[in-house]
């Protein structure tokens, strides 16, 4: 009896594990409006609301400026993501802010037109499917 209970829990465990793995989707990540040479764009990746405001990302890349349409393909889980970016123009790895909390450096937030402050995860996600082939992010200066 003993044996058929550890069968029965390790066929769920290697199925629920190739179930993971079987939705993963590969998805463009097109980043437009990025100056040509003008420093590295880095880009992050948040798949929940709580992560999202705590800055913690579920995936991050760095890409260089060699053209003003840089595309990067990504595989994630199915599910909801958001997918932020910022164009490092002066080289310290960082988002430089303002005086009142306003990027001094393009950024770019999935639904996010670059009018008024971002909002939160709820706002700017997207959902990431089989039938997405790509997701476009335009990176600007924030105009309020």
């Amino acid at each position: 009896m003993k044996f058929w209970k550890i069968m029965l829990l390790a066929f769920l465990a290697v199925s629920g594990a190739v179930n993971v793995f079987a939705k993963n989707v590969n998805i463009a990540v097109e980043l437009t409006g990025v100056t040509v040479n003008g420093g590295d764009v880095h880009v992050f990746v948040f798949s929940n609301e709580q992560d999202y405001k705590k800055d913690i990302r579920f995936k991050s890349f760095v890409m260089e400026s060699a053209n003003s349409v840089l595309v990067y393909i990504l595989d994630l889980p199915e599910g909801e993501y958001v997918i932020s970016a910022f164009q490092d123009t002066n080289g310290n790895g960082k988002t430089d802010i303002g005086f009142l909390g306003i990027p001094k450096e393009p950024i770019g937030i999935t639904n996010y037109n670059g009018r008024g402050a971002p909002g939160g995860f709820n706002k700017h996600k997207v959902s990431v499917n089989s039938s997405i082939g790509k997701i476009s992010v335009n990176l600007g200066v924030i105009k309020l």
